[in-house]
């Protein structure tokens, strides 16, 4: 009921706007990971993906209760819960099932970035036998593991912290994550190594994504909000400050 109250007054409001500014607006649960550029714990550089999901929260008529976890704890916190949203997800095979899936935000393309050795596929690593580092619950952590990448070369941490360190420090072969990531990563930290960056691994869809368990009514006004800031220009503006793009 409160969701759909939300909707009433997001999709009305030119003709109710006096009683839906009075009204008290809904908080959601938001679960966000520190992952530059895409989403970040500093309220003025809040990163494209985040910055883009609180504005959709904001015109579906809800004020976003942003919560920054361990990404695998955020998961399983999200895809057990009711009504809980998360981002930046990325829409995997393995994880169709797991949670409602809003809509998309922007493309990330990943590859192998590398000190010592251009790396072009999962497979090329494999054959090697390169340690790759990955922030622990990625995407890049689980399309290691679905794939059978052997264990003992996946290297994990924190996801957003010491990746670039422990390129940098020789610990790992490769640094496998977002492209853009990598390369904001390793300018922000003001690191002067070259990089080598391998062809682009995948492509993915960075999605939305809410509990499984997740209002129909909710669903449905959040897709209408973000397909709004996608028409609008606002998405591509927000998108296109961080580099990144739908």
């Amino acid at each position: 009921m409160i969701y759909a109250l939300a909707a009433l007054c997001s999709l009305l409001s030119v003709h109710v706007g006096a009683f839906c500014a009075h009204a008290e607006q809904p908080t959601i649960d938001l679960m966000a990971v520190h992952t530059p550029p895409m989403a970040m714990d500093n309220t003025d550089e809040p990163g494209a993906v985040l910055a883009l999901v609180m504005a959709a929260t904001e015109r579906a008529g809800l004020t976003p209760k942003v919560s920054f976890l361990p990404w695998r704890r955020a998961q399983e916190m999200v895809t057990s819960g009711k009504d809980m949203l998360i981002a930046p997800l990325t829409l995997l095979p393995s994880r169709a099932e797991k949670f409602t899936w809003i809509g998309p935000i922007c493309r990330i393309e990943r590859s192998i970035a590398s000190l010592k050795y251009r790396i072009d596929s999962l497979e090329q690593a494999m054959a090697e036998r390169r340690t790759l580092v990955v922030g622990a619950g990625s995407a890049q952590d689980q399309q290691l593991r679905d794939m059978g990448y052997p264990a003992e070369l996946i290297v994990t941490t924190p996801l957003g912290t010491r990746e670039a360190e422990m390129l940098a420090t020789g610990r790992v072969d490769g640094w496998y994550s977002g492209t853009q990531q990598i390369r904001w990563r390793w300018q922000r930290e003001g690191r002067h190594e070259a990089l080598i960056i391998g062809d682009p691994v995948s492509v993915d869809q960075i999605q939305l994504g809410c509990s499984r368990d997740c209002d129909p009514t909710l669903a449905a006004t959040l897709r209408s909000a973000l397909q709004s800031l996608r028409d609008d220009g606002t998405a591509d503006r927000i998108l296109a400050k961080y580099a990144l793009y739908y």
